[in-house]
Protein backbone atom coordinates (compact mmCIF):
# COMPACT_ATOMS: atom_id res chain seq x y z
CA UNK A 1 0.00 0.00 0.00
CA UNK A 2 1.45 3.31 -0.75
CA UNK A 3 0.06 7.16 0.47
CA UNK A 4 0.79 10.08 -1.32
CA UNK A 5 0.15 13.30 1.00
CA UNK A 6 0.84 16.72 -0.81
CA UNK A 7 1.66 19.39 1.01
CA UNK A 8 2.16 23.18 -1.09
CA UNK A 9 5.20 21.97 -2.86
CA UNK A 10 6.26 19.29 -1.13
CA UNK A 11 4.79 15.68 -1.78
CA UNK A 12 5.58 13.09 0.64
CA UNK A 13 4.92 9.21 0.22
CA UNK A 14 4.42 6.13 2.79
CA UNK A 15 4.62 2.47 1.64
CA UNK A 16 3.44 0.11 3.53
CA UNK A 17 4.39 -3.94 2.45
CA UNK A 18 5.84 -7.20 3.95
CA UNK A 19 9.18 -7.76 3.12
CA UNK A 20 11.84 -11.09 3.92
CA UNK A 21 15.57 -9.91 4.15
CA UNK A 22 17.39 -12.42 0.98
CA UNK A 23 20.56 -12.87 -0.12
CA UNK A 24 22.18 -11.62 -3.70
CA UNK A 25 25.07 -10.89 -5.55
CA UNK A 26 26.45 -7.49 -7.50
CA UNK A 27 27.03 -7.07 -10.83
CA UNK A 28 30.63 -5.43 -9.27
CA UNK A 29 34.11 -7.21 -9.91
CA UNK A 30 37.18 -6.62 -7.97
CA UNK A 31 38.65 -4.38 -10.72
CA UNK A 32 35.98 -2.23 -11.26
CA UNK A 33 34.40 -4.16 -14.54
CA UNK A 34 31.00 -5.78 -14.02
CA UNK A 35 29.37 -9.21 -15.42
CA UNK A 36 26.26 -8.97 -17.14
CA UNK A 37 23.19 -10.01 -15.07
CA UNK A 38 18.94 -9.72 -16.40
CA UNK A 39 16.06 -10.34 -14.84
CA UNK A 40 12.38 -11.28 -16.64
CA UNK A 41 9.02 -11.34 -15.26
CA UNK A 42 5.94 -12.66 -16.50
CA UNK A 43 7.15 -14.55 -19.14
CA UNK A 44 8.26 -17.58 -20.82
CA UNK A 45 11.28 -19.88 -20.77
CA UNK A 46 11.57 -20.07 -24.61
CA UNK A 47 11.32 -16.66 -25.26
CA UNK A 48 13.84 -15.60 -22.29
CA UNK A 49 16.36 -18.03 -24.15
CA UNK A 50 15.43 -16.91 -27.49
CA UNK A 51 16.45 -13.24 -26.02
CA UNK A 52 19.35 -13.87 -24.51
CA UNK A 53 20.65 -16.55 -27.34
CA UNK A 54 19.89 -13.42 -29.90
CA UNK A 55 21.98 -10.89 -27.17
CA UNK A 56 24.71 -14.01 -26.86
CA UNK A 57 25.20 -13.64 -30.54
CA UNK A 58 25.28 -9.87 -31.27
CA UNK A 59 27.84 -9.26 -28.45
CA UNK A 60 29.95 -12.98 -28.92
CA UNK A 61 29.46 -13.63 -25.03
CA UNK A 62 30.68 -16.30 -22.93
CA UNK A 63 28.10 -18.94 -21.63
CA UNK A 64 25.00 -17.58 -20.33
CA UNK A 65 23.26 -19.62 -17.08
CA UNK A 66 19.23 -19.05 -17.02
CA UNK A 67 17.55 -19.80 -14.02
CA UNK A 68 13.84 -19.92 -13.00
CA UNK A 69 12.63 -18.02 -9.67
CA UNK A 70 8.79 -18.67 -10.27
CA UNK A 71 7.67 -21.53 -11.65
CA UNK A 72 7.12 -20.97 -15.62
CA UNK A 73 7.06 -16.88 -15.32
CA UNK A 74 9.75 -15.78 -14.09
CA UNK A 75 13.48 -16.03 -14.76
CA UNK A 76 16.93 -14.47 -14.07
CA UNK A 77 20.32 -15.07 -15.67
CA UNK A 78 24.01 -14.24 -15.14
CA UNK A 79 26.86 -14.00 -17.81
CA UNK A 80 30.84 -13.70 -16.93
CA UNK A 81 31.69 -11.21 -19.54
CA UNK A 82 34.16 -8.67 -17.94
CA UNK A 83 32.20 -5.36 -19.17
CA UNK A 84 32.19 -1.51 -18.07
CA UNK A 85 29.15 -0.83 -16.74
CA UNK A 86 28.53 1.46 -19.54
CA UNK A 87 28.80 -1.86 -21.62
CA UNK A 88 26.81 -3.93 -19.45
CA UNK A 89 23.76 -1.38 -19.17
CA UNK A 90 24.28 -1.19 -23.26
CA UNK A 91 23.56 -4.70 -23.05
CA UNK A 92 20.71 -5.16 -20.67
CA UNK A 93 19.01 -2.70 -22.38
CA UNK A 94 19.33 -4.29 -25.77
CA UNK A 95 17.59 -7.36 -24.24
CA UNK A 96 13.93 -7.54 -25.11
CA UNK A 97 11.96 -8.02 -22.20
CA UNK A 98 14.13 -7.10 -19.29
CA UNK A 99 12.51 -5.92 -15.98
CA UNK A 100 12.14 -2.52 -16.46
CA UNK A 101 12.37 -1.84 -12.47
CA UNK A 102 15.18 -3.80 -12.60
CA UNK A 103 16.92 -1.95 -14.99
CA UNK A 104 16.03 0.99 -13.59
CA UNK A 105 17.41 0.76 -10.24
CA UNK A 106 20.95 -1.28 -11.64
CA UNK A 107 21.56 2.17 -13.14
CA UNK A 108 20.64 4.28 -10.47
CA UNK A 109 22.93 1.81 -7.99
CA UNK A 110 25.78 1.93 -10.89
CA UNK A 111 25.21 -2.34 -10.40
CA UNK A 112 22.77 -4.95 -11.18
CA UNK A 113 21.71 -7.14 -8.13
CA UNK A 114 20.12 -10.33 -8.16
CA UNK A 115 18.83 -12.91 -5.63
CA UNK A 116 20.84 -16.13 -5.08
CA UNK A 117 19.15 -16.95 -2.09
CA UNK A 118 15.87 -19.01 -1.36
CA UNK A 119 12.40 -16.81 -1.01
CA UNK A 120 8.45 -17.42 -1.54
CA UNK A 121 9.32 -20.00 -3.69
CA UNK A 122 12.50 -21.80 -3.07
CA UNK A 123 16.15 -21.16 -4.70
CA UNK A 124 16.79 -19.61 -8.07
CA UNK A 125 17.12 -23.24 -9.97
CA UNK A 126 18.96 -23.42 -13.35
CA UNK A 127 17.27 -24.33 -16.14
CA UNK A 128 19.84 -23.85 -18.94
CA UNK A 129 23.51 -22.88 -19.59
CA UNK A 130 23.84 -21.07 -23.34
CA UNK A 131 26.84 -22.26 -24.61
CA UNK A 132 29.34 -19.67 -25.39
CA UNK A 133 30.84 -17.87 -28.24
CA UNK A 134 34.25 -17.40 -25.87
CA UNK A 135 35.64 -18.53 -22.34
CA UNK A 136 34.22 -16.77 -19.55
CA UNK A 137 36.29 -13.83 -18.78
CA UNK A 138 35.14 -14.10 -14.77
CA UNK A 139 34.20 -16.17 -11.72
CA UNK A 140 32.51 -15.98 -8.71
CA UNK A 141 36.24 -15.64 -6.91
CA UNK A 142 35.50 -12.23 -9.06
CA UNK A 143 32.73 -10.89 -7.84
CA UNK A 144 33.35 -7.67 -5.53
CA UNK A 145 30.61 -8.22 -3.25
CA UNK A 146 27.43 -10.32 -2.05
CA UNK A 147 24.66 -8.50 -0.18
CA UNK A 148 21.43 -8.79 2.23
CA UNK A 149 18.56 -6.88 1.52
CA UNK A 150 15.19 -6.53 1.99
CA UNK A 151 12.21 -7.61 -0.66
CA UNK A 152 8.73 -7.41 -1.15
CA UNK A 153 7.04 -10.69 -0.17
CA UNK A 154 5.54 -12.66 -2.52
CA UNK A 155 1.69 -12.29 -3.12
CA UNK A 156 0.74 -16.11 -2.88
CA UNK A 157 3.09 -16.63 -0.01
CA UNK A 158 1.23 -13.75 2.37
CA UNK A 159 -2.08 -15.29 1.47
CA UNK A 160 -1.42 -18.65 2.92
CA UNK A 161 0.24 -17.54 5.92
CA UNK A 162 -2.65 -15.51 6.15
CA UNK A 163 -5.30 -18.00 5.60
Amino acid sequence: MIKRLRIGSYKMSFSIAKVERVEGVNSTLRDGNHILMWDFDDTTFEKVRDTLLAVQLKYELPRVYILETKEATNYIAYCFARVSFTKAISIVADTEGVDFQYFKFGVYREKFTLRVSAKARGRPRLVCILPGCIANQAGLDDLATWVSYETVKDELEQKVKGA
